[in-house]
C-alpha cells in the first residue's frame, strides 16, 4: 500500500528522509499534495505492505511527523 507522511516543518521532513534512506522502506520526499493541509511543503511518499511496520519505524527513529495517510487512487485517507 502507498502511504504519505506530512510534517510540521521542512527540517523534520528532511531529517525523516535521511532516516528512511538508511531503512528498507521504499519512499521519496515529494511536495505535499494540495488536497492535504500541512504547514510544510514537503511530505514522504512510499510503499509498504503493513502500516504497523511504518508506525513502529517512526516511533523507534523518533520521526516527528504530523499525519500518516494511506493513498487510495488520487485520494488520501488519514490513519
Amino acid at each position: 500500500m502507498n502511504f504519505l507522511i506530512t510534517f510540521q516543518s521542512s527540517h523534520h521532513a528532511i531529517e525523516a528522509n535521511k532516516k528512511f534512506i538508511k531503512s528498507e522502506i521504499s519512499c521519496e520526499i515529494v511536495p505535499t499534495p494540495r488536497q492535504i493541509s500541512s504547514e510544510c511543503g514537503f511530505a514522504i511518499l512510499g510503499e509498504i505492505e503493513d502500516i504497523s511496520v511504518l508506525q513502529e519505524f517512526n516511533i523507534k527513529n523518533k520521526i516527528k511527523h504530523d499525519n500518516i495517510y494511506i493513498k487510495k487512487g488520487e485520494l488520501y485517507e488519514e490513519c
